[in-house]
């Protein structure tokens, strides 16, 4: 086994001035092919020399020549094994010297002995973007680690390899040179694997280690594993079936008392193994189907019960780096399977999808593969493709809430759960090239998934209002880089898809997103900021004479839109900030003040904003000043207590959102010099001030009713 030190430190340049001496030997001795026979009997031969002494002599020195020839056959053999070693221990050099280089630039500590760490800027340790980016430091640091791994893996096979056909060359005898040197080969290899797999509960320790040997040293070679899964028997079955057969035995022994470390070796080679064969569609769509097949097959003698698929996606964690769109066709297919069948959890993969958070979910190893990568995510979850998203978000049966609300943030982090919360994000918030324009364009296949996740939350009755926990802030976050569509969906009565990104959710369904989301109180905090910041770009593109009556003495008719618009988009917020703050009143006898915990925790100071929000929208100096006064307006107006009575009349209790705009407008006009008196019956401010609490009740009241489905 190749350490990290020894691939980082290793002088390799001794392997191949070996393969060039062992290159040069082998010329020597094919120089002398048939010459000792040759020239030293022909001679004697043409002066008469016969009898038995001759024969016997002649006899004696074509043996030598016979041994000149296998020796020039071996030396050839071994310059090559040592030439190919000495390339294959330079690549995987270079692989981790990359790796290391790489690590550098993102800041990212690589110890002595390979591990990778990382830290928190100072800046950003008590920030709320701090899970953000703590999250993307992980991710880099895992990609990093396993880059690193995956070197050590390839020099750790090139030394065995190596081993291996040096062995077989050379030969064990100690009297004459191997007969069939280089008589070894992926498909020769394979095969004797294969024999040695018929039998592997019953090995003897030899016989492990000639396994260990050979797949240690073959795994990643195509033709090796296609001959050996196309080989494989157990019983009466075969193929996909005994694969599948010996990797539940494999994992046993793997977790059992006798040579342990070397079943383990075996069952990580055998991943390998499989990733190999699968990638680029090596093994063909039957084989493919096959497998698929016999991963849905039941447990027998447990009823419904399936240990296959979980036997399937556990090898595939276990040490091979499979090809994305492979590990997407699994985990399609496995929810598919899923979705035909009438049990789940705990009924459909047993005890260990409640008792073991991290891995007893079969899915949970494939999204680990799918981390990070966002185009595999959008073709996992793109809703034109399959039906992997609305099952995910509506049928499919997670760990219990309240059991994942009590595991240590680490630990849910990695569970499948929170897997899928993180990918959802990551395939509909990164944006293209394009990203720091305003507004950022999304691409199509983000869009799908954004409004397929809105339509499906959101449903169609007022009491589809649940959004899960883990998916609650990401969901906030998700809602705040569309803020242009959701400012649109609000605020008109589109009969077309919202601009710029193209969704057709409907208002009450993003509303009920939305109250869904507020369950968790920081996200209101994230989705409202979202929304001050797009109304405060569009006041902001308003000159001066905007401000100024018309000939009629009307507002300008641009700005009267907006303003109508705006309110109606804060109205709606603040139906479902009205909304949670009545369904959590019962909570304040426990202390808790939902209503409090929702806003701001200082005026004009927000919290609870990520990067994505600042970065993908960043705002003028004047913009800005226009979301601080917004934001502390909206804060002090909303600390009038709401409770259950306000839902009766829910406009005639709350008027924060539209408090908000009319100092915005307000600030917007001073800004200018213009005059700002709502209380002058007919001026500009007093007509849009009407206007804002018109648009802003009807918002507040219509969407409640509509969304909430409350008299």
């Amino acid at each position: 086994m190749v350490s990290f030190k020894e691939l980082h430190e290793a002088d390799f340049s001794a392997v191949s001035d070996a393969a060039e001496a062992w290159s040069g030997v082998a010329k020597a001795l094919t120089s002398l092919d048939g010459r000792v026979a040759k020239d030293l009997t022909n001679t004697a031969q043409r002066a008469g020399w016969k009898g038995v002494a001759a024969d016997e002599a002649t006899k004696a020195l074509q043996g030598i020549d016979g041994d000149f020839k296998q020796a020039s056959a071996v030396a050839t053999a071994l310059a090559a094994i040592m030439k190919t070693a000495a390339e294959d221990f330079a690549a995987a050099r270079r692989d981790l010297d990359a790796a290391l280089h790489d690590a550098q630039a993102e800041d990212l500590t690589v110890s002595a002995d390979g591990t990778v760490s990382w830290t928190l800027p100072k800046g950003a340790r008590n920030d709320t973007d701090g899970e953000v980016l703590a999250r993307d430091l992980a991710a880099k640091s895992k990609a990093i680690s396993d880059r690193l791994s995956k070197a050590v893996e390839k020099a750790t096979a090139a030394d065995q390899r190596a081993t291996l056909h040096l062995q077989t060359d050379i030969g064990t005898s100690n009297t004459a040179f191997n007969p069939t040197p280089g008589g070894t080969g992926p498909v020769t290899d394979a095969k004797r694997a294969t024999e040695l797999m018929s039998t592997v509960g019953g090995l003897t320790d030899d016989q492990l280690k000639e396994l260990e040997t050979l797949l240690a040293a073959n795994a990643e070679n195509k033709d090796f594993s296609t001959t050996l899964l196309n080989g494989l028997k157990y019983g009466a079955k075969s193929g996909p079936e005994a694969f599948l057969e010996y990797t539940k035995i494999l994992d046993g022994l793997a977790h059992g008392k006798h040579n342990a470390k070397g079943y383990q070796d075996v069952y990580g080679d055998l991943s390998v193994v499989l990733a190999t064969a699968t990638r680029d569609g090596g093994m063909g769509k039957d084989w493919e189907s096959d497998l698929f097949a016999a991963a849905r097959r039941p447990t027998p003698g447990a009823v419904g019960l399936n240990d296959n698929y979980p036997a399937l996606t556990a090898l595939m964690a276990a040490k091979g780096t499979f090809d994305k769109a492979f590990v997407r066709r699994v985990g399609t297919d496995l929810l598919d399977y899923e979705a035909s069948t009438k049990l789940k959890g705990d009924d459909l993969w047993g005890p260990q999808f409640s008792y073991d958070p991290r891995n007893g979910d079969p899915l949970a190893p494939l999204l680990r593969m799918m981390k990070g990568d966002r185009d595999t995510a959008q073709a996992f979850l793109d809703p034109s493709q399959n039906k992997n998203l609305v099952h995910l978000l509506k049928d499919r049966d997670w760990l219990d809430e309240d059991q994942e609300r009590k595991l240590p943030t680490d630990v849910l982090r990695d569970t499948s759960h929170k897997l899928f919360a993180d990918m959802l994000e990551d395939a509909t918030t990164s944006h293209g090239p394009a990203k720091n324009q305003h507004p950022a364009p999304h691409d199509q296949v983000g869009v799908r998934i954004m409004d397929e996740t809105l339509k499906t939350l959101g449903g169609s009755d007022p009491k589809d209002t649940t959004v899960a926990e883990v998916l609650r802030k990401p969901v906030a976050r998700m809602l705040a880089d569309y803020a242009p569509d959701m400012h649109e969906i609000l605020s008109k009565d589109l009969q077309h898809p919202s601009q710029p990104n193209g969704l057709t959710a409907k208002p009450e369904q993003l509303l009920r997103v939305i109250r869904g989301a507020l369950d968790d109180p920081d996200t209101f905090q994230i989705i409202h900021q979202a929304e001050t910041k797009e109304i405060a770009r569009r006041l902001d593109e308003y000159g001066p004479e905007a401000f100024q009556p018309d000939g009629t003495r009307r507002p300008n008719y641009k700005l009267e839109a907006f303003t109508k618009e705006s309110a109606q988009a804060l109205g709606g917020l603040d139906a479902a900030f009205a909304k949670a703050a009545t369904d959590h009143a019962d909570e304040r006898k426990a202390g808790l003040d939902w209503q409090q915990r929702m806003l701001y925790h200082e005026a004009g100071t927000p919290v609870g904003l990520l990067p994505v929000v600042s970065k993908v929208l960043p705002l003028g100096d004047m913009a800005q000043r226009l979301v601080d006064i917004g934001t502390a307006d909206y804060t002090n107006a909303a600390k009038d207590s709401v409770d259950v009575g306000t839902a009766a009349d829910v406009s005639s209790k709350f008027s924060a959102g539209r408090i908000q705009l009319e100092g915005m407008l307000k600030e917007k006009a001073g800004q200018y010099g213009v005059g700002w008196d709502s209380a002058d019956t007919g001026s500009v401010p007093n007509l849009l001030q009407h206007d804002a609490s018109e648009f802003y009740n009807n918002g507040i009241n219509t969407t409640y009713h509509s969304a909430f489905g409350k008299a």
